[in-house]
């Protein structure tokens, strides 16, 4: 069948009044071919990697080997679950989670997977895997009024500057400071933080002095050369508090760059009876690994009580380029549901339902490099990715 060479006009339901809602294709089917992609957020692909959690170690003896296999499962399950209640939910609100029999654990099981195992007539030894379903891990949350979060952050470069006798250490052999986040288990929340291997190059990219003083320049230098979204600097230093005349550990989290990162946070951490400045070091980047975990989760909190929705222009090269980005957005746990609005050669116009409010969104974002601004007219969403800004109108050109 021969195809017209006249142009195909397309109306949009929905569509906000004044925006011109005629979609002019050649081929009909390229409309049609756009409009297959489109889907409410009931369909939306599952964020896999924050509901999968992975290196789930179980280690059972029981009389034969069937029941440490069957124990070594249920026992994988509890733990699986405790793994992803401490990622997702605020750590003052995990007292309020009740626990669960195997059958309210198994409703919220969508897979499990052995990694890897090893047994005798009596003992069990694996490694597990295991897939949440979002659906019903957010429904039994929401029942039990707990504030969680699902957006995971981009990966955070930390560099620990330790201060002693006036000096600044960052690079030196030893710093205390470094060595004691070498220590800790790498994160397993939702903010993945990435140490400095202190190497030549890092030690041209800054000095401990710039980083202490917050020298942007080269810590965006340093940021982007581990690919990642934001540098934290934690400063520590051991000092005598004069009021009471205990050693203190005091650490400072300073943020540069990345949305919603902008702050700066102070801790202290006294000696208990025996410790060493080594220890409490340790200690001290755990509680400021939990804090890290905990004010992203509370920046990200999901809202379902609040709703709200924008259109965003966006331009577009070709259909791939929105394809990529649709995927993108169906990542967005703020998202309740996307719908397009218009289609133009270059431009299209998208209605975006969120819980919570513009800036959450706006966060989540850009964390799939998806950035939206509001202009004086309108919002528009673009795709850092693809090089120098350009607004839809322009393109429209």
């Amino acid at each position: 069948m021969k195809v017209p060479k006249s142009s195909y006009r397309l109306r949009i339901a929905n569509a906000r009044p004044n925006l011109n809602a005629v979609v002019i294709f050649r081929f009909w089917f390229v409309a049609l071919g756009i409009l297959s992609f489109l889907g409410s957020a009931g369909a939306r692909a599952q964020t896999a990697d924050v509901y999968t959690v992975t290196g789930v170690s179980v280690d059972i003896t029981a009389a034969a080997a069937a029941a440490a296999r069957k124990q070594a499962i249920e026992e994988g399950h509890r733990l699986a679950l405790n793994r992803l209640l401490q990622r997702l939910v605020l750590r003052e609100h995990l007292n309020r989670i009740p626990t669960l029999t195997r059958a309210e654990l198994d409703s919220l099981v969508l897979s499990f997977g052995i990694d890897s195992e090893r047994r005798s007539s009596v003992r069990y030894i694996g490694d597990l895997r295991f897939q949440f379903g979002r659906a019903g891990v957010r429904a039994f949350l929401q029942k039990l009024n707990v504030g969680f979060a699902e957006t995971r952050s981009k990966n955070i470069l930390l560099l620990p500057v330790y201060s002693v006798a006036g000096a600044s250490l960052l690079w030196d052999d030893p710093n205390p400071w470094l060595n004691a986040w070498n220590q800790i288990s790498p994160s397993d929340g939702l903010v993945p933080i990435r140490l400095p291997a202190g190497d030549l190059t890092d030690i041209r990219d800054i000095t401990a002095e710039q980083a202490a003083s917050g020298n942007e320049r080269q810590l965006t230098l340093i940021a982007e050369r581990y690919g990642a979204h934001a540098a934290l600097v934690a400063k520590a230093s051991q000092d005598l508090d004069p009021a009471t005349g205990t050693t203190m550990i005091n650490v400072a989290t300073r943020y540069f760059g990345g949305g919603g990162w902008e702050s700066t946070v102070i801790q202290s951490f006294a000696f208990g009876e025996g410790e060493t400045a080594e220890t409490v070091l340790v200690r001290a980047a755990q509680e400021v690994s939990r804090q890290i975990e905990e004010d992203w989760k509370r920046g990200n909190l999901l809202r379902f009580d609040r709703s709200s929705e924008l259109i965003a222009d966006l331009a577009i090269e070709d259909l791939r380029e929105w394809v990529d980005i649709r995927q993108r957005l169906r990542q967005i746990a703020f998202l309740r549901n996307t719908q397009l609005v218009s289609v133009s050669r270059r431009q299209m116009s998208v209605r975006l339902s969120f819980f919570g409010d513009a800036q959450q969104l706006r966060v989540a974002l850009d964390q799939r490099d998806l950035v939206l601004e509001q202009s004086e007219v309108n919002w528009t969403l673009r795709d850092r990715r693809t090089g120098p800004d350009v607004t839809p109108a322009e393109k429209e050109r």
